[in-house]
């Protein structure tokens, strides 16, 4: 992180004609989520590291220094969340990318009027900030939330994480070496213990964002 903040502020990429106080663009290059700030014709005025990846990727593209697509949505479908920012208004919009189908969504904002008084850049850019969904991590949280909530035991645990991650109820007994038959216990104990109606309820929900299912 000191290594990155230290690379200097021409290695940044910032395109808005003039070097802007370089410990900001600093900052903003060495976080790790990716951010954009853009005018709203979509000129680019600065990417940060994490924004690189993504055009590596292909998951971002840039075409003479204009943002052209953002997952799916291209040029056109960019300027009602750019022009709710002009305005003043914060906007979410859900994203996906190929070839992987990964997901994730787009924060567009109004560039926060201290930031854009140390850098120099207008009072119309806009701030793009991409979250990248980590459904793993996600599904982790909330079967061990699950489990705390619920006071799921380890075994528990287990096979509500093996289920989760798509396996049987077969499959999962043979790979925890059980019979089908204490499978099948676990998972009406586990209903009974999360209160969820069926095993498919309990199922979207480790899947989902969505409450409890009680």
């Amino acid at each position: 992180m000191l290594n990155a903040l230290q690379t200097q502020t021409a290695s940044h990429r910032v395109h808005s004609g003039f070097t802007p106080p370089g410990t900001t663009c600093q900052v903003l290059a060495a976080l790790p989520q990716p951010m954009l700030i853009v005018r709203p014709d979509r000129r680019l005025l600065f990417r940060n590291r994490g924004a690189e990846g993504l055009l590596r990727d292909r998951r971002v593209d840039v075409s003479a220094e204009h943002l052209m697509h953002v997952g799916q949505l291209d040029a056109t479908r960019l300027e009602s969340p750019l022009r709710l920012a002009v305005a003043g208004s914060t906007s979410y919009v859900g994203l996906w990318f190929t070839p992987q189908i990964s997901t994730g969504w787009l924060h567009c904002m109004p560039l926060p009027e201290d930031l854009a008084a140390s850098t120099g850049w207008p009072g119309d850019a806009v701030l793009l900030v991409i979250h990248l969904d980590q459904p793993a991590l996600t599904q982790a949280a909330r079967i061990d939330a699950l489990a705390r909530h619920s006071r799921l035991s380890a075994t528990e645990r287990h096979v509500l994480m093996l289920l989760g991650d798509g396996m049987t109820v077969e499959v999962a007994a043979t790979h925890l070496g059980l019979c089908l038959s204490t499978l099948r216990s676990h998972v009406r104990n586990l209903l009974g213990k999360t209160q969820a109606s069926t095993l498919m309820q309990l199922l979207r929900w480790v899947g989902s964002g969505q409450a409890l299912p009680h």
